[in-house]
């Protein structure tokens, strides 16, 4: 699945953009590497632009992302639960709407946007 992460020091949030099927195993590496990123730029705010990708998830597999999000390597310092997540879509499907929630039931702070300008906004806010 191709996709960029890179760290917009003007607005202080990590970037990410993905583009085509988003399958578990590639996904839980671009989890990886945002966490990275996060650990790298000391930064806490990430705005993850899902417009060109399709999420091939099943519900399982879903239910399951923040619970990989909380596992994933990252210092004892950073928690999940202080990592703010905009996710920006084409529209606001049930899947999306599905990982919006079980996020929040995990205490991960997610919310869904179809507007590139509002997610930002929501996270330097």
């Amino acid at each position: 699945m191709p996709h960029t992460i890179r760290y917009n020091q003007e607005d202080r949030i990590i970037e990410l953009h993905l583009q085509g099927l988003i399958i578990l195993n590639e996904f839980k590496e671009v989890i990886s590497e945002v966490a990275d990123a996060v650990y790298e730029n000391h930064c806490l705010l990430i705005l993850s632009d899902y417009r060109q990708a399709t999420l091939k998830l099943s519900a399982f597999e879903i239910y399951d992302v923040p619970k990989i999000i909380m596992n994933t390597d990252t210092p004892s310092y950073i928690s999940e639960r202080e990592v703010k997540r905009a996710l920006v879509v084409t529209e606001i499907t049930e899947d999306f709407h599905f990982l919006e929630t079980v996020s929040a039931n995990r205490g991960q702070p997610v919310k869904l946007f179809t507007d590139v300008d509002k997610a930002k906004a929501w996270l330097l806010e």
